[in-house]
């Protein structure tokens, strides 16, 4: 296990990052998506959407993909509205760029006032071919199956209704491992209408095969979701036993082998970023789960290769670019934060997150809250004497916690021009620390409490026990409805150093507000 803190230095900004993946491609979409999870790993949303608006007009260059991908995680109805004004300014956008522009417009329900758009949209969608192309993702399915996570990355960005269609034209076609193995990744989806759609796919099948019974043995064995193993098993019958043990027997069945693990502290959003090497059937496979205390895997990249150097360069290539510590060698933190968040994934997660959970941990890898990482029962008699040097530790550990929305911002700059340089004080400031608590904190104190579990975890395991211990208790206080006080040291020190941080910002003419 080794922990370690980054120098000092200040990260490259969004800005230079998108530039460096305009001007400097990564090949193939494995590197194009390990620089887009390095960026949101990395910043905040606010500054995100910021470089974000700057961009919106020059949508087709290589950096296109990551700002529409940037725009649907971000989305609000004012950044919405700005990409389909800038979109109906580029005509002459590659058809592939603007359909993925006007999908996201389409989803979000937009198109209806841009009528030119919506011409636009209806015009693209009426030149594709659907037969050719379901023939088409077929033949791959089938030619390289280990490539599946490529069609179930592309299907993560196609509305959950438009899955279900596809997944509907995909039961037409005859099967072959490639194109069952597909669907039952797609039984796992987050989202419902996939998943079911892909249980129907798969069940309606005359030609009910070996690879079938596989596919539901497993189903029956792996699936989270009980109903879902039910009605496995019931198909399966009557010797749904057997067939399990079949499906578990199989050669093409994933059996990853761990041989190295990251982990990062989170960032001020309550991101970060967990890593897993593993060998699988006599491959290399390594995955970066970026994940979120609140909505769980945001973004899976993976890697897939027989060069034994590949899970060491990848690792040292991350550790090189990390701004925050990081935890190696702990698979018991790795794999406890990992089925955590895949408990708090929802409808919007990538179902091509199943593919990389099963080739690095496992297909019987479940979901799980990861507060047991900590050993409870010895903290659980802990009390913080005098509140402020612990918490004060936790956010020297943490300095990027702090909130940067536009509220911050404003009383920030209400405060310097108060109080000209004196830094804020929660007696002299009483109000604006009041008024930011009952607008903006006490809605996030759930939010900060799960990122305490996180790095309670993350400090039990790189041998901190004083800040896990003093982070797992600050969290049981935040779950106490009495502790959700403006007074509570916890959220006094956070609003002061997000005062200060912001009235830095806005001194050095770094204001997010784009004032």
């Amino acid at each position: 296990m080794e922990g370690t803190r980054p120098d000092d230095a200040a990260p490259d900004s969004p800005e230079r990052m998108l530039d460096a993946l305009r001007d400097h491609p990564p090949s193939g979409d494995p590197g194009r998506d390990a620089q887009l999870a390095r960026i949101v790993e990395r910043f905040p949303a606010e500054r995100l959407v910021e470089a974000v608006r700057g961009r919106l007009r020059n949508l087709g260059g290589a950096d296109g993909e990551a700002i529409l991908r940037l725009v649907e995680a971000y989305a609000s109805p004012e950044l919405l509205e700005e990409l389909a004004q800038a979109v109906e300014d580029q005509p002459d956008l590659a058809p592939e760029r603007a359909w993925e522009a006007l999908a996201l417009l389409e989803g979000a329900g937009l198109l209806e006032e841009h009528p030119a758009l919506s011409e636009w949209w209806d015009d693209l969608n009426e030149s594709l071919e659907p037969g050719e192309a379901l023939e088409t993702l077929v033949e791959q399915l089938e030619e390289e199956p280990n490539g599946s996570w490529v069609a179930l990355q592309g299907l993560g960005a196609v509305e959950p209704e438009v899955r279900a269609e596809i997944l509907e034209g995909l039961a037409d076609f005859p099967s072959g491992p490639g194109l069952i193995s597909f669907l039952r990744l797609l039984s796992f989806a987050h989202d419902r209408l996939t998943r079911d759609a892909a249980l129907d796919a798969l069940s309606g099948r005359a030609d009910f095969d070996d690879e079938h019974r596989y596919a539901w043995g497993e189903i029956a064995h792996d699936h989270p979701d009980p109903k879902v193993r039910e009605r496995a098993i019931r198909l399966l019958e009557p010797e749904a036993r057997q067939a399990i043990a079949e499906a578990l027997d199989n050669p093409a069945r994933a059996r990853p082998v761990a041989i190295g693990h990251l982990v990062t502290a989170l960032d001020g959003a309550g991101q970060g970023s967990i890593l897993v090497a593993s060998r699988d059937r006599g491959e290399l496979v390594v995955a970066q789960y970026v994940c979120d205390v609140w909505r769980g895997v945001i973004e899976v990249v993976g890697h897939v290769d027989d060069d034994p150097t590949l899970p060491e360069t990848l690792f040292e290539e991350f550790e090189a670019q990390a701004d925050r510590d990081f935890v190696r060698d702990s698979a018991k933190l790795a794999e406890g934060l990992l089925a955590g968040s895949l408990l708090l994934c929802g409808p919007e997660t990538n179902p091509a997150l199943r593919y990389w959970v099963e080739r690095t941990v496992g297909p019987e890898f479940a979901p799980r809250p990861f507060v047991g990482l900590v050993r409870d029962e010895e903290l659980a008699t802990h009390a913080l004497e005098g509140l402020s040097e612990p918490i004060r530790l936790i956010l020297d550990a943490c300095p990027d916690w702090v909130d940067a929305s536009d509220l911050t911002y404003d009383l920030a700059e209400e405060i310097a021009l108060r109080s000209a340089a004196k830094p804020p004080d929660p007696k002299r400031d009483a109000g604006a620390y009041r008024y930011l608590f009952e607008h903006r904190l006490h809605a996030r104190l759930e939010h900060y409490r799960r990122m305490l579990l996180w790095m309670a975890s993350f400090w039990e395991a790189s041998g901190d026990p004083d800040l896990a211990r003093s982070s797992l208790t600050l969290a049981w206080q935040l779950a106490d409805p009495q502790n959700a006080v403006p007074a509570h040291p916890f959220t006094v020190d956070l609003t002061t150093r997000s005062l200060i941080a912001a009235i830095a910002d806005i001194q050095a003419g770094h204001d997010p507000r784009g004032r």
